[in-house]
């Protein structure tokens, strides 16, 4: 019988082993051992998830009840200490002693007998004080140290966001970021959201609406999409409603050609796609640097009856004289920093650095050098980034705006109702400005959690 506990720590010390996450890695055990339980699975999941997730605040917690410090610890210890942590601390589902007794049995069965009262005391120790520990003062040294450990951030973000948004929005954006999320679709236009909603319901997922977009709903429960009633017969696309706002905000129109210069996964694609279909046969190009995800795009097209979807390969830097002055849209979603979607990819706030970032950046102006006259003289060109980086964002469309041939476009009669109700409070700065104020200047910067969407910034712009 598979020891789960082992199972789990063995990826955990995947994960620590070179200090740079993999993000397909749980994913990959996972379906290694698709034969277990789903209990079981749903058990590797949660605490490999969890530890990464919370990884700052535990190990500030075994620093603060341990001798020998994390950083010290032989790299096994140190893995199996945290997942017991975990377990004590944010799983109510499993007993303090089972998390302590489990742990000490697997320093036993893997040769480290003489650590094995090191476990079990410091644990113990946790588990009689998890009530009473001392976190960093929140008003010491303007709270970065009480929001990288309570919320288990890296420092230098955590800094980056306190300059730009503040405390208090900083805060929610990190609160946001633990909190358990649903699964958004996107329906095809000819699905009606509350008889397929009901058909959801009824196959046992928990199913509501969005307050933002009428085609878009959350899921809960779902243990795999690919199961769900209507995923065969192309009804729906898994997508963020943030992602849905740049079809929105774009409009594109029957008979017009849109071309996605960076579209893995594709749904931009897909969505622009049956905006412009029709008699008039409007065509989306979806390009990709990947045959891997190029096939993706083409199977989901296919799924969802899109034959106006043309899927390549292509490298966004290299230009393609062919496509000079062709799309009356052109979608630029270039590769980002992720920090909007730290919640889902919980690997990316370990991964990303400050040099990062730069680097990005010079990609990115890289690719909008390449390929902006793919746009026609008066076309629309759609940046959008999964990121909260103004280098990446506001930076980027002032940019393109003083050395390119392109104006910021007032999209505010594109935006959803709900969006224009303000959530800013009075005397926060900067960018928390109401997303119709930030619209009427041609991009908005949705922040994480703000209207329960990922971070997600959009830019609409026309060439002159």
């Amino acid at each position: 019988m598979a020891n789960i506990r082992e199972i789990t720590l063995n990826i955990l010390m995947e994960y620590d082993r070179g200090g740079v996450r993999k993000p397909s890695l749980l994913k990959d055990s996972l379906d290694k051992y698709d034969y277990l339980e789903t209990r079981d699975k749903a058990f590797m999941k949660r605490v490999v998830d969890g530890c990464l997730e919370r990884q700052i605040q535990i190990d500030y917690i075994l620093d603060s009840f341990s001798k020998t410090k994390v950083a010290k610890m032989q790299p096994f210890i140190r893995s199996l200490l945290r997942m017991g942590v975990y377990q004590i601390m944010f799983m109510d589902s499993v007993p303090d002693s089972a998390a302590c007794n489990e742990s000490v049995k697997l320093a036993v069965k893997h040769k480290f007998s003489g650590l094995k009262g090191f476990v079990n005391g410091v644990l113990r120790n946790v588990s009689r004080n998890k009530d009473k520990i001392e976190y960093p003062d929140s008003k010491l040294g303007g709270g970065i140290k009480y929001l990288s450990v309570l919320y288990s951030m890296p420092e230098w973000i955590v800094m980056m966001w306190l300059d730009r948004y503040g405390f208090n929005k900083t805060e929610e954006m990190l609160k946001f970021f633990l909190e358990s999320r649903p699964t958004t679709i996107r329906l095809k236009n000819d699905v009606d959201a509350k008889a397929f909603a009901k058909e959801l319901s009824e196959a046992g997922a928990v199913v509501s609406e969005s307050d933002i977009l009428p085609y878009a709903l959350e899921l809960e429960k779902t243990d795999n999409i690919r199961f769900l009633p209507g995923f065969d017969e192309g009804n729906f696309f898994v997508q963020d409603v943030s992602s849905m706002l740049v079809t929105e905000i774009a409009d594109p129109k029957p008979g017009q050609v849109v071309i996605d210069v960076c579209a893995a996964p594709g749904g931009k694609s897909l969505h622009a796609a049956e905006w412009v279909s029709g008699d008039d046969n409007g065509t989306v190009l979806s390009r990709d640097v990947s045959e891997r995800k190029c096939d993706l795009i083409r199977e989901n097209a296919e799924r969802m009856g899109l034959p106006n979807v043309e899927v390549q390969m292509h490298d966004a830097r290299i230009h393609d004289q062919s496509l000079e002055n062709k799309a009356d849209i052109l979608y630029m979603d270039l590769p980002c920093s992720g920090l909007g979607i730290i919640g889902r990819k919980t690997d990316i706030k370990y991964n990303v650095t400050k040099q990062s970032l730069s680097d990005l950046a010079k990609l990115q102006w890289e690719i909008i050098k390449t390929a902006w006259d793919y746009v026609k003289p008066g076309g629309i060109l759609m940046y959008s980034t999964c990121t909260v980086n103004q280098a990446e964002n506001e930076d980027m469309i002032n940019q393109i705006c003083s050395e390119l041939p392109f104006e910021v476009v007032d999209f505010t009669d594109r935006l959803p109702e709900a969006l224009k109700k303000s959530v800013v409070k009075e005397g926060e700065v900067n960018m928390c400005l109401p997303i119709e104020k930030q619209a009427e200047k041609g991009c908005i910067q949705l922040l994480p959690g703000e209207y329960g969407t990922d971070g997600f910034f959009i830019a609409k712009l026309r060439r002159k």
